[in-house]
């Protein structure tokens, strides 16, 4: 009966922890959509024009984050699943392109499909997976789901949006996405695959 209790809670521990890296690496990649994606476009776009953004207010689900007059301020707000740029003031007035439009709007799932991507090939190069990784993982599939499928074939399509305002085909683009999700969910199932079959050889090992 003991056994069987120890053995319950362990499980239940298990499944507790596998959903909060699932929190984690969602948070992370909100978190990444809008800072390292949108703000990083939009300071890039900024530079070009040789200004600087003088006001930024960024939610990413509990937290906004906001820049005003040189000053950095984090505030708790109702949560949201997501997250969202609600400002991003320049200090100097500018007037953009539609390849700049298109860059900053494309940015925020371009640069959460380079950090899946080049998570899962690192992932696929170890000669070992001793656990399973749970963040990554996660961290991809939200990537594919909402940045790349429904960003794309969706609505809104940000990125399918962002990528014909840079001049791109909307065909075209639509094949590219669909090829990096079917790259992406073959070096995830191949990662499963290898995790599967270096615990069953460990297990063997230990018996």
């Amino acid at each position: 009966m003991k056994r069987n209790v120890t053995k319950t809670l362990e499980i239940l521990v298990k499944v507790a922890l596998v959903v909060l890296l699932a929190y984690l690496a969602f948070f992370c990649f909100v978190a990444a959509h809008e800072w390292a994606g949108h703000i990083l476009a939009d300071e890039l776009v900024n530079a070009r024009h040789g200004t600087t953004l003088t006001r930024l207010e960024v939610i990413v689900q509990w937290f906004s984050v906001s820049l005003q007059d040189g000053r950095w301020s984090v505030e708790l707000v109702p949560f949201r699943i997501g997250g969202k740029v609600l400002s991003a003031i320049y200090r100097d007035p500018i007037t953009l392109t539609d390849w700049e439009i298109g860059f900053g709007n494309i940015m925020g799932s371009g640069i959460t499909a380079l950090v899946s991507l080049v998570a899962l090939t690192a992932l696929n190069l170890r000669k070992d997976l001793p656990r399973f990784p749970w963040f990554a993982g996660f961290f991809s599939l939200s990537s594919v789901i909402f940045d790349q499928i429904l960003y794309t074939f969706g609505n809104p399509a940000d990125a399918l949006d962002g990528a014909v305002l840079m001049g791109a085909d909307p065909l075209l683009f639509k094949i590219i996405v669909i090829c990096l999700v079917l790259l992406q969910g073959g070096l995830l199932v191949r990662i499963a695959i290898r995790y599967r079959r270096g615990r069953q050889a460990r297990t063997v090992v230990g018996k």
